[in-house]
């Protein structure tokens, strides 16, 4: 038989085998390879998000002699607000800010924040994790974000204020409130961004480098987003006015009420906490003083310093380390973190 030159070889079933399984090895190989490359980028944006933070509020700072209230108190209640609205026109916020009322305006997403609109449209990038699924806004983790009708939805910020740590570092009982507040949660003034009060850079204590400012807040509790943007981001404390309780108020308090609010957090656990399950009710509700800081970044959280830097540190970090950084004024000597 006369074989024809010209005929052009096939491949065997086998030999298309042992190339597809070559193919699947190396997309196997490549793919973690490709999804670590994302999340550094995302990581990395995460990170400057809380640099142009640090930025704002030391803007402000040079502009009004004074960081921002932490999260105010009011008599009429529904009308305070917290940090995250001080800050807007310092990253280029201006003309979401000059919208907003102070005087007559309603914080409260579920209320309908009458009198300020506004703060339904506003989206944000840069109070936004890249990392976190939860995106700019999460009703069904955090349902009294919208209003009554659930067509108008306040977004929420991944990036929390620091009113302290309890218990405190070295045993004081006249900086926090003690277990009084909502879900026997207990808010501490020992931090920089603390109620009814603004506290300077001089207050800074312990040194700007070693005492933290705002910290992410974009992850999970419990298997649910348990962040401290309980009524939308832009509140201030609810369910307590001024007259009940303010910056002069001998602590700790014998009494206290269903009270909690956004923007802020006193650290009272480790960074990632419960992830899953278990969580203790001052952790695994939102409607807490101590809600807990957290994230998706494999390994740990980003936090911003008061001196501006940010720093990324492990979920690892000792409980007592922690608590010696969030609080500003504890004179403790504190290792590397």
């Amino acid at each position: 038989m006369v074989r024809n030159p010209n005929r052009v070889r096939a491949f065997t079933l086998v030999e298309l085998l042992v190339v597809i399984a070559i193919i699947g090895i190396l997309i196997a190989l490549l793919l973690p390879a490709v999804q670590a490359a994302r999340e550094a980028a995302r990581r990395s944006q995460c990170s400057n998000n809380m640099k142009q933070l640090g930025l704002a509020l030391h803007n402000y700072h040079d502009t009004m002699r004074a960081f921002p209230i932490g999260s105010q108190l009011n008599n009429s209640q529904s009308r305070a607000c917290n940090w995250r609205v001080g800050i807007l026109p310092y990253i280029e916020q201006g003309s979401v800010y000059d919208l907003i009322s102070f005087t007559s305006g309603n914080f409260w997403a579920h209320s309908g924040m009458v009198g300020n609109p506004v703060l339904y449209t506003a989206r944000i990038d840069g109070f936004v994790c890249p990392s976190s699924p939860h995106g700019a806004t999460n009703v069904g983790d955090l349902d009294l974000s919208d209003d009554s009708t659930g067509s108008l939805v306040s977004m929420v910020v991944d990036y929390v204020g620091i009113s302290g740590a309890t218990p405190d570092p070295i045993g004081r009982t006249n900086v926090c409130t003690g277990p009084v507040c909502n879900g026997g949660s207990s808010n501490c003034n020992n931090g920089m961004l603390v109620p009814d009060a603004s506290k300077r850079m001089g207050d800074c204590l312990d040194g700007t480098s070693n005492t933290i400012f705002v910290a992410e807040q974009s992850g999970q509790v419990n298997g649910r987003e348990r962040s401290a943007n309980q009524l939308g981001a832009w509140h201030g404390w609810a369910n307590v006015g001024w007259s009940t309780w303010n910056s002069r108020t001998p602590l700790p308090l014998a009494s206290g009420g269903g009270w909690y609010s956004a923007g802020t957090t006193t650290v009272r656990y480790s960074p990632n906490a419960y992830w899953l399950s278990g969580a203790p009710t001052p952790a695994g509700t939102q409607y807490s003083a101590n809600t807990v800081i957290n994230s998706f970044h494999p390994g740990g959280l980003h936090v911003l310093l008061t001196d501006g830097s940010v720093r990324f540190v492990a979920e690892t970090i000792p409980l007592d380390t922690l608590l010696q950084l969030c609080a500003r004024d504890d004179g403790q000597v504190i290792g590397e973190f």
